[in-house]
């Protein structure tokens, strides 16, 4: 399989290229400013998105993109400008008839008394600033169903630890464990990604990841 990953040298996306590639996949890395080291099957692609004809030769062959696209938490108009580099990702997916995996935050998952996990005191409000625009792609197209798109929402907590494979799935609500931490190390959200790039059963829908334990 060959797997695109749009954000490659980020913390989510590199551990997904590193994942991808362990599992003996082809990786097309898309990054934007900093490269990451080189490795077998994989070929690294500085670039934007919003060019899209290279953005299109980088993708093209590939059989899913994976996206931990995030435009740079000090971007002037950070939200506006998710809603356009998704606008550029969805597009391209729908013009290429690609399978897309979309990274977003656990802002928009819910707590078990049914507040929305932005509403409530598990972030602090900075960070519920910044991760607004991945708020508003989910809601701009969680309902689109001429994409072919998975929604990650991970733990509230994404933090760099062991693979484990230790992990629960859930849909829509935060998975805490037992002292009410909600909680997911990187290598686990990523071995999570890739095995819906190679097993899809969230297509149209989305899946959070945490430990119960």
């Amino acid at each position: 399989m060959k797997i695109a990953v749009i954000g490659a040298s980020g913390f989510i996306g590199e551990s997904i290229v590193n994942e991808a590639l362990s599992k003996g996949h082809e990786v097309v890395g898309i990054f934007r400013r900093n490269s990451i080291p080189a490795q077998n099957n994989l070929t690294l692609k500085k670039l934007t998105i919003f060019d899209e004809a290279d953005f299109e030769a980088a993708v093209k062959d590939c059989d899913v993109i994976v996206s931990a696209y995030n435009p740079g938490y000090y971007h002037v108009a950070q939200a506006e400008r998710f809603l356009d580099g998704y606008k550029v990702i969805f597009n391209m997916a729908k013009k290429l008839n690609k399978h897309v995996i979309s990274v977003i935050g656990a802002t928009t998952l819910i707590q078990y008394d049914g507040e929305l996990v932005k509403d409530s005191l598990v972030f602090p409000k900075p960070w519920i600033k910044a991760l607004e625009g991945t708020d508003k792609v989910y809601e701009t197209y969680k309902g689109d169903t001429s994409l072919k798109v998975t929604f990650v929402s991970p733990a509230a907590e994404v933090f760099d630890g062991p693979l484990t494979k230790q992990y629960v799935y859930g849909k829509d609500h935060l998975i805490y464990d037992r002292l009410e931490r909600s909680r997911i190390s990187v290598r686990d959200l990523a071995h999570a990604i890739v095995l819906e790039c190679e097993h899809p059963k969230y297509i149209n829908s989305r899946f959070t990841i945490a430990y119960q334990n």
